[in-house]
């Protein structure tokens, strides 16, 4: 990969330029890379972007993403902007075409959206944000389960404990005992609107939706659903809410992998809801319908 950082660090865009914002929805298989955050030396998702970009000859600020992904967590619908001046866009009649001819086939931008306005900030204008775990339990390891956002766990969960759990999540708590140690974030209160955990044959999937979520905050939780749902040494459902009380993250259970996580949909209010139309945002706003009528009390909070 060539090194992208000096073409982001030096954009200034002439006086008269007009800078412009775009939107962009991506997808990603989070299993080749080292996170969605540039680090050095290491391939990233926004290094990815930033170098296709630059091989079409588009100086922007660097790439702004809705939520950081961790080493080998997935995406279908990951959302990111960047500036760029309006004139340097020209000459690509086609921006989706154009970039995904140069990303690999592991990345895939879905939809863009030239003009979002210069005061859209895919991270902060968030309201709510959708993830999905998927937890392989067969017997033996799967060759397709390996082609898809997916970990193998070989000894059999009982799925309704850990569904009767994930209920228990629903709601206003702090979030401290599942947050990762080494993050400076000081507030821990979640609002969490949809969890919810259910078998598909030998898949167990979990799904996610609140205002906002702590660093490695759903893998942990992951991690705590399949300790309650183990068969060997049950845990009551109720455990959940004990770890929750403590605010001690050494009393939660141990992370679960990153490989079965997908960042699923971002939902975004008018009139930065430019990818309303998106597969995925229209299944979040079908998991939120029967929360609808609380809106009013204040039900999407700014994620962060």
């Amino acid at each position: 990969m060539t090194d992208t950082t000096v073409h982001t660090q030096n954009f200034q865009p002439e006086e008269n330029d007009k800078l412009i914002r775009v939107a962009l929805l991506v997808e990603y298989c989070g299993r080749f890379f080292y996170g969605s955050q540039f680090q050095p030396g290491k391939p990233t998702i926004q290094q990815a972007v930033q170098e296709a970009l630059s091989q079409l000859h588009l100086q922007t600020s660097a790439v702004s993403f809705a939520g950081r992904t961790d080493a080998g967590v997935s995406a279908y619908g990951q959302v990111g902007h960047f500036d760029i001046a309006e004139g340097s866009l020209v000459n690509v009649q086609n921006l989706v075409k154009a970039l995904n001819a140069l990303l690999p086939e592991t990345i895939s931008v879905r939809a863009a959206h030239i003009n979002a306005g210069q005061t859209f900030n895919s991270r902060r204008d968030a309201h709510c944000k959708w993830y999905r775990y998927v937890i392989h339990n067969g017997a033996t390891r799967s060759v397709w389960a390996n082609r898809v956002a997916t970990v193998h766990h070989s000894k059999l969960l009982d799925e309704t404990r850990m569904a009767q759990a994930a209920q228990l999540l629903l709601g206003v708590h702090d979030f401290k005992s599942f947050k990762d140690s080494g993050t400076a974030v000081t507030n821990d209160i979640c609002h969490i609107l949809h969890a919810e955990v259910s078998r598909d044959g030998d898949f167990i999937i979990f799904d996610i939706a609140a205002d906002r979520f702590l660093y490695k905050m759903v893998r942990n939780l992951v991690g705590q659903l399949m300790a309650i749902g183990h068969t060997e040494n049950p845990l009551s459902p109720e455990t959940i809410l004990q770890v929750l009380a403590e605010r001690d993250r050494r009393k939660a259970a141990a992370t679960a992998r990153p490989e079965g996580l997908s960042l699923m949909a971002v939902l975004y209010k008018s009139p930065f809801n430019f990818f309303e139309k998106d597969v995925y945002v229209q299944q979040l706003k079908n998991i939120l319908k029967p929360m609808e009528s609380l809106q009013n009390e204040n039900l999407f909070r700014k994620a962060s």
